[in-house]
């Protein structure tokens, strides 16, 4: 009996597996001061808002960065040197550290979408106006700066959202996706635009994230009639990207008339049923109260009903994060 028990776990973990279970945090520029937002792919919905603003730091119209270095989500602001590491499920505040450079830097850039990739954190600098070259921003974990790169002669690449896909460092501006290159020149950075299909004209696209496990990219742009998630395949020789939506995010949350011009991923925990990084009773209750029923919350595997194969996703990942 116990033998069939495990059978029948492994069997429902590996179905559990194939999913693309998680979370994109985010950011709402254009109130002030600005929000953070969850959307759960799961359930679907955005699900946790955050209010940087409330923790007594310089407010801004758009807290951004948003990306996860496998223990903490980075917030950062566009018009100042502040960081902030958050609990990368529930939003909860850790701790803050600043940038180790001028505040004179914010008056002619503002800081936007990032990303960390081989221990240092990556973001994207548009500029206040295109008399001034857009910059893509590098700094060691403790915030000292490391490298800068600027768009020289190049007044249409003020870059929004910014990721690394493998070895490809993309980014976004306001009306295309490019993949960046460094050409032999010292602090210069070129890119190529990719032809980018499925995205209506009239989006100004936004942030960029991936999820490196299920090997989905994710795009977030907006118009006047809201705000969308799409997921974008890449094809690098033919330097195209299509776009799939994923959901009208502003039907599932998401403020009508803000811009999402930061977007970040973080993997769900296994067995994780409520959402908060720690697999506990909570999670156990969650499920045996939704037993039987169709209910995304507590369907795990996303199958469609809550079964036993849900209860043992829990039961097997007891403890996990806590």
């Amino acid at each position: 009996m116990r033998q069939l028990i495990a059978c029948f776990g492994l069997s429902a973990l590996l179905l559990a597996n194939v999913y693309a279970d998680g979370y994109l945090w985010l950011s709402g520029a254009g109130e002030l001061p600005a929000r953070v937002f969850r959307y759960n792919l799961r359930t679907g919905q955005v699900d946790r808002v955050v209010e940087p603003g409330r923790w007594g730091f310089v407010q801004s119209r758009d807290y951004n960065l948003l990306a996860y270095d496998g223990n903490d989500l980075y917030v950062g602001l566009e018009n100042d040197r502040t960081l902030l590491k958050l609990n990368p499920y529930t939003g909860a505040f850790r701790s803050a550290f600043a940038y180790q450079m001028c505040n004179c830097f914010y008056g002619h850039h503002w800081m936007k979408d990032g990303t960390i990739h081989n221990g240092e954190i990556w973001r994207a600098a548009p500029a206040h106006s295109n008399s001034s070259p857009g910059i893509v921003h590098v700094s060691n974990m403790a915030g000292l700066p490391t490298n800068g790169f600027y768009g020289m002669d190049r007044p249409d690449l003020q870059p929004i959202g910014l990721e690394w896909v493998g070895d490809a460092l993309l980014i976004t501006t306001a009306n295309g996706l490019h993949r960046v290159n460094f050409p032999d020149e010292p602090l210069v950075f070129g890119a190529v635009q990719y032809a980018l299909s499925g995205v209506p004209s009239g989006h100004v696209l936004g942030g960029l994230a991936y999820d490196p496990a299920g090997d989905a990219l994710y795009l977030a742009s907006a118009d006047s009639n809201g705000a969308t998630l799409w997921r974008v395949q890449l094809n690098h020789d033919a330097q195209t990207a299509t776009a799939t939506p994923v959901e009208s995010l502003t039907l599932k949350g998401y403020p009508a008339g803000l811009q999402p011009t930061a977007l970040g991923w973080v993997p769900a925990r296994a067995g994780d049923a409520n959402d908060d990084g720690c697999v506990d009773d909570a999670d156990l209750l969650t499920v045996l109260f939704a037993f039987g029923a169709s209910n995304a919350q507590a369907d795990l595997n996303r199958d469609g009903v809550v079964d036993d194969a849900d209860l043992l996703e829990v039961l097997f990942n007891f403890g996990s994060g806590c």
